[in-house]
């Protein structure tokens, strides 16, 4: 996806796709929206991101100031990114894009599990990222 703001003047749509319509992007913002990760533990969450998507993308959002990245130096040097406050405002349009799909979903009747409440999904997905970040 291209990123050059010029195609997107004047249509509020088209500039707030930038931020989300990408194959990575939703699953970047949505990994690090309760705390800042590392480069590994973000791409443990989205395990088919090549490093230059997962690093490309990150630029990208860091260059938009959606995400801040910190490095720490301790002992041992580390970064790690997390949400602006500008971020954070997209979590609520992600959250909406999940829900309108897990409804479209189960209108189709393509899941067994479609007996969830969006609410329900969210926590599923949730609770699936701290499960796997309680790994590392």
């Amino acid at each position: 996806m291209s990123h050059t703001n010029e195609q997107y003047l004047g249509c509020p749509v088209q500039f707030t796709r930038q931020f989300i319509a990408g194959k990575w992007q939703m699953g970047i913002l949505w990994s690090i929206k309760d705390k800042p990760l590392r480069f590994n533990e973000i791409k443990k969450h989205l395990p088919d991101i090549s490093d230059k998507s997962l690093t490309k993308e990150l630029d990208f959002f860091i260059e938009k100031k959606i995400i801040k990245k910190t490095i720490n130096e301790t002992s041992l040097l580390y970064s790690e990114y997390c949400l602006t406050d500008l971020g954070h405002s997209l979590i609520p349009v992600v959250t909406a894009v999940v829900e309108w799909g897990y409804a479209h979903f189960q209108d189709e009747k393509i899941n067994k599990e479609m007996n969830l409440t969006p609410v329900e999904v969210i926590q599923r997905i949730a609770n699936s990222l701290s499960s796997k970040a309680l790994e590392i």
